[in-house]
């Protein structure tokens, strides 16, 4: 559906489609000509359970998810049921308005999930660049939960079009509304897909259908603009064959004179037993200590759908009432958060490197929590980020003894204890969990005491440690770890004593 909530813009799908990749032109695989299709077509026998999206305006994340549980069944022989509310999660909070910098009447940067509409078919664009789970893991609200749901939030606000941009966060983040735990679980994605022309003809749908490949429609019916999955022909009845979301229970036929405005399918989909997208785990609200000073990072999206390759607008920074701009990218499959906190309060143009640097990186054992570096005034220094809360104890000042302690020790989730004995030279060791012991060697930075570089013989390799105690709290560090070639996040807290 295409309605828009007030003041709210929506993607332009010709732009979403140039810059997404999509086969915008009649492709190759519906390019059979309409004699060589058969009279009928059905593709029901690949079809998943029929749904009913109730009330919400989410008829485009119920006939994409269909589409894609299609792909998978014919694919692999597997019936999943995707998660409906995450797609329609994606389509809105992950939008990056393009008129973020020019027009700041608006107070917020995205569209709500609370609000209806505000899509099309070009949704299977989109879930190819951000993998969904299955319903269970985000399962579906009507809109009647929905509203209870941010009536029970007071800092939700009426979630009016003028809005604020926390209001809508407040939605967003809600545990009630979208897991964390399934962030962590999307895995389902398109791996290809396709798009016809706007207004396609009807043998450029029947094309398709006879390739193998459902048809997600955009329609337009008498009473307004609607979302459809094709699934067949007829053609001497002049007939689609429909699997549609209002809890018909079954497939229904709709005439061949029904107008089809846009029209998009999938080619092909990505292993069911792939990982979990690592981009997903970053979405969301973190506790974050650079240092010993305190804030709150927003991430709302890891990718800009009208420019999906680079860096973009990532959400933002709180801290001591003011509110600045994140702007930066995922690295390494995702693991790695590379972002700088804007150096003024105005908004920053999505993408620009501007303000204090930093680069992040979840742990893979433990998606809750990430650590890393920081850079400032060319300077390196200890980054942490939770999804819990941050303990802070004040610094009375350092000094280089305060690495000589016991500490517990997180590498990339896997837990141990470094021992430092002396820093002058390092004397010291690491046990892990499994009660392994490595000796540890290292150097102090003489420049920068808090600065700490450490090499761990490990069984499985040698590791390279680099550690920044706080100067500002005390008995905590963070930093990274180098090892095959990788970087991971590390982080410790001294051991009490």
């Amino acid at each position: 559906m295409r309605a828009l909530h007030p003041n709210l813009t929506v993607l332009d799908r010709r732009a979403f489609l140039k810059t997404a990749g999509a086969s915008v032109a009649f492709s190759a695989v519906a390019g059979s000509a309409w004699a060589q299709t058969p009279d009928v077509i059905s593709l029901e026998r690949y079809q998943t359970d029929y749904r009913n999206q109730t009330s919400r305006g989410s008829c485009y994340a119920f006939a994409t998810c269909a589409a894609i549980e299609a792909a998978y069944k014919r694919k692999y022989g597997l019936t999943l049921h995707l998660s409906e509310q995450y797609a329609f999660h994606i389509n809105k909070a992950f939008e990056l308005y393009d008129n973020y910098i020019t027009d700041q009447s608006v107070p917020h940067e995205n569209n709500s999930s609370y609000w209806g509409f505000q899509g099309s078919s070009d949704l299977v664009g989109k879930l190819a660049v951000c993998a969904i789970p299955d319903s269970a893991a985000a399962p579906y609200l009507s809109g009647a939960q929905m509203t209870a749901l941010k009536n029970a939030t007071p800092a939700c606000g009426e979630l009016s079009g003028n809005a604020t941009q926390e209001q809508l966060d407040a939605f967003e983040f809600l545990e009630a509304h979208i897991p964390t735990q399934a962030r962590h679980a999307a895995r389902y994605r398109v791996a290809t897909w396709g798009a016809l022309p706007n207004s396609p003809s009807i043998d450029q749908v029947e094309s398709v259908l006879a390739a193998g490949h459902e048809v997600i429609a955009g329609v337009r019916l008498k009473q307004g603009g609607h979302v459809t999955l094709i699934i067949g022909y007829d053609r001497p009845k002049r007939q689609w064959l429909v699997k549609n979301s209002w809890g018909e229970g079954k497939p229904v036929s709709w005439p061949y004179d029904t107008k089809i405005t846009d029209a998009s399918y999938v080619i092909d989909v990505a292993p069911p037993n792939a990982e979990p997208q690592k981009d997903a785990w970053w979405i969301g609200r973190w506790h974050m200590n650079h240092d010993g000073w305190s804030g709150e990072l927003v991430i709302r999206r890891t990718h800009n759908f009208r420019q999906p390759k680079g860096a973009t607008k990532l959400g933002n920074y709180y801290a001591g009432g003011k509110r600045f701009d994140v702007n930066g990218a995922t690295f390494d499959g995702g693991q790695g958060l590379h972002f700088w906190i804007a150096d003024t309060q105005d908004r920053v143009k999505p993408g620009e490197p501007r303000g204090q640097e930093f680069m992040v990186y979840a742990f893979s054992s433990d998606a809750y929590n990430a650590a890393g570096l920081t850079t400032s005034n060319g300077i390196q220094f200890g980054v942490a980020l939770s999804r819990n809360p941050l303990a802070a104890k004040p610094n009375r000042g350092f000094s280089p003894n305060a690495w000589c302690a016991d500490w517990s020790a997180s590498c990339d989730g896997a837990r141990g204890i470094l021992s430092l004995e002396s820093i002058a030279p390092v004397v010291g060791s690491y046990r892990t969990e499994r009660g392994e012991t490595f000796a540890v060697k290292g150097e102090l930075d003489a420049a920068h005491p808090h600065l700490l570089s450490l090499r761990i013989a490990a069984s499985v390799g040698e590791q390279h440690l680099r550690l920044a105690h706080y100067s500002r709290q005390a008995d905590v560090f963070s930093g990274t770890a180098a090892w095959k070639g990788r970087t991971f996040g590390v982080s410790g807290i001294r051991q009490s004593t």
